[in-house]
């Protein structure tokens, strides 16, 4: 398969590939995960698992290609006027999937609207949005920040008419039973639409034919599944009732490898893994030693060490 133009595997660590999705005829791309994407709403939690899912339906102003280097997704140029301003010239022509043209004003209220979810660390050095003309934006940072395009590819951007329409202004926190049209809905930019949405299930999505880049595959439907079983996921592949699996178990991957028309994918991410000590409690709770700690040692050493 040629690649999805967005995220499928962009972010992947391992995936196993049918090769035989590479064929002209394909149009029905098959895969499978552990789990399940908790939310169709893209702030609904800063996680590889969503964010990479919903890349293909929603689309940032900057995205990152193939070797994760930065390229324009909605906004086609951005500069820093001055040390604490970054400024977007957004595209024209963009529509959302349910024909809303997009604009300066989805982007003021994608701001907003993200600064009050899960994914309010993407926008940690902003201060303020400012509309500049329907295409033009400005984000005033709290200081000087160098690196805020590569802070925010991962941030989503909405439409402001259809959130309102259907009262999802804010998102809901679907681990607190809370609920809206969000949740299962979704209209975004991007190169595929929601066509079926059935949680913990199954989810549907079907090519975009008014996207507005030139797409990089052939399909028509991507069916994704949750199939929680590791040996499970496994021996669908393998009998092709799957194209692709993520996660591959590691015991498995040299079977995959050797098996005919499969292969694993081994590709770079962007998430960091980390140690971080529990310095802030006067008692650690999973430890039989009373009282409060003594830091000394810990602060000599490093009090977070990098994996």
């Amino acid at each position: 398969m040629p690649a999805m133009r967005n995220r499928l595997l962009a972010a992947s660590l391992i995936s196993a590939l049918a090769a035989g999705t590479t064929s002209l005829s394909a149009k029905t791309f098959r895969w499978a995960n552990d789990g399940d994407v908790i939310s169709m709403d893209p702030y609904a939690r800063q996680e590889t698992t969503l964010l990479s899912f919903m890349g293909n339906i929603y689309e940032p102003l900057i995205q990152r290609d193939k070797q994760l280097k930065l390229e324009p997704a909605l906004a086609i140029e951005w500069s820093q006027p001055t040390p604490d301003v970054w400024r977007f010239k957004l595209r024209q022509g963009v529509k959302f999937h349910d024909g809303t043209p997009f604009t300066a004003d989805d982007v003021v209220f994608s701001f907003e609207r993200a600064r009050t979810s899960q994914v309010a660390a993407i926008l940690a050095t902003a201060k303020e949005i400012r509309k500049i003309d329907d295409f033009t934006v400005e984000i005033a940072t709290k200081g000087p920040d160098p690196i805020m395009p590569e802070e925010i590819t991962d941030w989503y951007i909405m439409s402001k008419a259809w959130a309102e329409k259907n009262k999802a202004e804010k998102m809901a926190e679907p681990t607190k039973n809370e609920d809206n049209y969000a949740i299962r809905n979704a209209n975004g930019t991007g190169p595929f639409i929601l066509k079926e949405r059935e949680h913990e299930v199954k989810t549907v999505l079907v090519n975009n034919p008014n996207w507005w880049a030139k797409p990089e595959h052939n399909l028509t439907e991507v069916v994704f599944t949750r199939i929680a079983n590791a040996s499970t996921r496994v021996a669908a592949l393998l009998s092709g009732e799957l194209d692709m699996i993520y996660t591959v178990p590691p015991q498995d991957i040299e079977r995959i490898r050797q098996s005919k028309g499969l292969k694993v994918l081994q590709t770079p991410e962007l998430r960091t893994v980390y140690l971080g000590f529990d310095m802030a409690r006067s008692e650690l709770t999973s430890s039989s030693v009373k009282g409060t700690p003594d830091r000394s040692a810990a602060s000599t050493s490093g009090a977070v060490s990098a994996v």
